[in-house]
């Protein structure tokens, strides 16, 4: 009888969890593409890509943390009890959200010197047009685009030697 109660339950669990997982591997698979697009388009040197790499995964890994920060804080919000109580988190979530915003501004700061400022704008166009094409996806996905897109090249394989 216990496992007939408890066997659902672990199903849920397990699903959730699945879920999580893939859900990372999506993040990590979308991170690469762009890592490896970005280096591509900026004409990269090896040590200069192994760097950018470093930085950019440093970067979204942490502003994945202040994200589930903030979302952590909301729901802390809305099962706060009392006005003081809420009044602490919305304290908490607005620090949260000042280091977020500030990961911009130190990713700016990281990747100026390494870029260069040619390089840099470069990179600042791409990142903005991959933005608003996920966002356009993300808000109309029956949409199609007006003119066909093209198949992104097969990655360059580099080896260090």
């Amino acid at each position: 009888m216990l496992l007939k109660t408890l066997f659902p339950i672990f199903l849920i669990c397990l699903n959730s969890a699945f879920s999580v997982a893939v859900a990372a591997e999506k993040r990590n698979q979308l991170e690469e593409l762009l890592i490896w697009k970005m280096s591509d388009e900026l004409k990269l040197n090896t040590s200069d890509e192994k760097k950018f790499t470093e930085i950019v995964r440093d970067i979204n890994k942490r502003k994945a943390q202040f994200s589930q920060e903030l979302q952590a804080s909301v729901d802390k919000m809305n099962k706060a009890t009392t006005a003081k109580s809420k009044d602490e988190e919305l304290t908490r979530y607005r620090k949260s959200l000042q280091s977020y915003g500030r990961m911009n501004e130190e990713e700016f700061d990281k990747l100026k010197p390494l870029l260069g400022p040619e390089r840099m704008v470069q990179y600042l166009q791409i990142k903005q047009d991959l933005t608003n094409r996920i966002k356009t996806m993300l808000a109309n996905p029956e949409a199609t685009p007006g003119k066909a897109a093209k198949p992104l090249p097969s990655p360059k394989l580099i080896e260090e030697k």
